[in-house]
């Protein structure tokens, strides 16, 4: 278990980290999920003639000796057996980890400086790393090997371990719950099939409406994964002779879907790289170490980074174990205010702010492609980010005050300082691929920001930035097939493929006629707007939250102009209210945060505060708007 001479000749940062390397479990580790082990250990110092380890007691903690001398011992019939002596640099307690208990007993010779990892913070490690699990089992299968050959006097093999990958299975639904979700998909449509279509609405229109309402059922009750349920959707109309398959699956050729596609490779680049952790590491290092001072960061990092990754779920991810290290590391509490403060900062700021850039989620660019030709012109980068900051700076103050009041801290934060420092030591200068990743993200917002002035389709900056890192080896074969969701792009391409599909079989004018009454009754466009607001958070009562934002955008955008509004106001309000939620369960991105850290950053009552603060803060933002809307001639009259 001793350390080699040279990791003695390192110091400070460079040496904790080498001191982590020297674990066989954590061997594996690239920079960057060193960095995030780095955040999970605490400093300790012990007096000498401390006992660290009883022998047969529980394993608490792997610890990690930077200076001072332990002794380890084990008992025998003839009393207390010293086997060894280890001096810093040097690690015990990693089998008592797995074993659950105390193998030797260890005292503290002299005094001692070092750093704790304890085993609940190893298991929380190992569930978000799955591939430090296949390490260790990998570690222990070798030990035992080499343990085995030794007792028969066989020679022991050097061998160069290869890890297995592994990913954790979903969580598979009870098997009726599956068949009644399969019944009422298929049967609904199939027992209205014969009937006669509303008024105003031809049979093929009726019959393409009723496909979608089969999927919309298969999205709530979830029999199978919610992409094998969009792909059925063009099967059906195809198998009814409602539509070519050059229409239903137009989705595919446009621009909105290679921007998908090119948005996903970078999400996929920037966590692989360490430049998301970067980013949100450098900001909480900036803003002051109060509690306050913290979640104001993790709100900042939210809004720098929500523009650079199109994807929510990849930064909640990469975001919700940080605001778990930085509650450690303040000494919070589990479940306390403070620690609630702390992840609802970080999941507000990198998802509250998604609809106020083009490039904060993906399902905008979906938005845009159902835009009318002139007014998808209009809407580049920039006076997509003009039209929505109004709405962006309402959500933010909401943010702000419903953390500071309504989440205020129990007790005063230690410094949590130095574990950032440690992390960004860990982390070193910008790497290769941290370079490359920017220079792809460059390309994109140029060929964004600058569309209106050269002209160019949005297609071609999201398929060079992707080319970008490929070639340069940031994102290789095996990244490009398991880092972007393939699913979602199929979700994506298919209901891409739909509106076109409502419009040309006349839907969006049956809507349009049914939504007429609404708009009269509103008397005016800026009423219209917040009933249609309140409208999409009770349909997302009902149903999740991708397939909601893209159901009712396709429904609602391209009616906007008949009933007095523009499309772009229209879709902006969808994207806005469908992010909400009012009961924690709703919320994909919370349910992942919850997931990730266990459970133990905040209670669903904390979850419906924040989030039915968010939601008014929303409808507010939207309200607010306006008349800045109609100033810009995006309202009619």
């Amino acid at each position: 278990m001793t350390v080699s001479d040279d990791t003695r000749a390192l110091d400070g940062f460079e040496a904790l980290a080498a001191l982590i390397w020297t674990v066989p479990f954590f061997r594996s580790l690239e920079r960057v999920s060193c960095a995030r082990l780095i955040g999970a250990l605490e400093e300790v110092t012990v007096p000498a003639g401390t006992v660290l380890a009883l022998e047969g007691g529980d394993a608490d903690a792997l610890y990690l000796i930077e200076t001072g001398e332990v002794s380890v011992t084990v008992r025998t019939p003839e009393g207390e057996r010293v086997l060894g002596t280890l001096r810093g640099p040097a690690y015990f307690g990693e089998m008592g980890l797995l074993l659950g208990r105390r193998t030797a007993s260890v005292h503290a010779a002299s005094d001692i400086r070092a750093w704790r990892l304890s085993r609940e913070r190893f298991e929380q490690i190992v569930r978000q790393q799955p591939s430090i699990a296949m390490a260790v089992a990998t570690t222990l299968a070798e030990l035992l090997d080499q343990r085995a050959r030794q007792y028969a006097g066989a020679p022991v093999v050097a061998r160069e371990s290869q890890p297995l990958r592994f990913e954790p299975p979903p969580a598979a639904r009870p098997r009726i719950w599956r068949m009644l979700g399969f019944a009422l998909t298929i049967g609904v449509p199939a027992v209205l099939w014969g009937l006669s279509p509303p008024s105003r609405l031809n049979l093929e229109g009726w019959h393409v409406l009723l496909v979608v309402l089969g999927a919309a059922i298969g999205w709530l009750l979830e029999p199978v994964p919610d992409f094998v349920i969009a792909l059925a959707v063009p099967a059906a109309w195809g198998i009814a002779g409602l539509v070519t398959p050059a229409a239903a699956l137009a989705g595919f050729s446009t621009p909105a879907w290679f921007m998908a596609l090119g948005a996903l490779g970078l999400a996929a680049a920037m966590l692989r790289s360490g430049l998301l952790l970067r980013i949100a590491l450098r900001l909480l290092r900036v803003f002051p170490s109060t509690h306050f001072g913290q979640m104001l960061a993790l709100l900042a990092s939210g809004v720098v980074i929500t523009p650079l990754l199109p994807l929510g779920l990849a930064r909640v991810a990469a975001i919700a174990p940080l605001t778990q290290e930085l509650a450690e590391s303040l000494g919070y509490p589990p479940r306390s205010r403070a620690r609630a403060g702390l992840l609802f900062a970080g999941l507000v700021g990198h998802t509250a702010f998604s609809p106020v850039f083009l490039t904060g989620l993906v399902m905008n660019f979906f938005v845009l492609d159902l835009l009318p030709s002139a007014e998808r012109a209009h809407f580049g980068w920039v006076t997509w980010l003009a039209s929505a900051v109004p709405a962006g700076v309402i959500i933010l103050v909401g943010a702000i005050l419903t953390l500071r009041f309504g989440l205020h801290p129990e007790v005063a934060p230690r410094t949590g300082a130095e574990t950032r420092r440690r992390q960004e030591a860990v982390l070193g200068p910008i790497s290769r691929d941290e370079q490359v990743t920017l220079a792809a993200i460059g390309i994109l917002m140029a060929g964004l920001v600058f569309q209106p002035v050269l002209h160019v389709d949005l297609t071609w900056p999201a398929v060079v930035a992707l080319i970008v890192l490929i070639v340069a080896g940031t994102l290789n074969r095996q990244d490009f097939r398991a880092s972007i969701d393939w699913g979602f792009l199929a979700l994506f391409g298919v209901l891409l493929g739909t509106g076109g599909v409502m419009r040309q079989v006349g839907i969006d004018r049956w809507i349009a006629g049914f939504l007429a009454p609404l708009a009269q009754a509103a008397g005016s466009p800026e009423l219209l707007l917040v009933i249609l607001a309140v409208l999409v958070v009770v349909g997302r009562l009902v149903l999740p939250w991708i397939p909601a934002t893209l159901l009712l955008s396709v429904a609602l955008v391209p009616v906007g102009p008949r009933i007095g509004l523009s499309a772009w106001t229209v879709g902006f309000v969808v994207l806005a209210a469908a992010n909400t939620w009012l009961h924690p369960r709703q919320s994909d991105v919370y349910r992942l945060a919850r997931e990730m850290t266990k459970g133990e950053m905040s209670t669903d009552a904390q979850g419906f505060l924040v989030g039915a603060a968010m939601t008014v803060a929303t409808l507010l933002g939207i309200a607010a708007c306006t008349p800045y809307w109609r100033a810009l001639g995006l309202l009619g009259r």
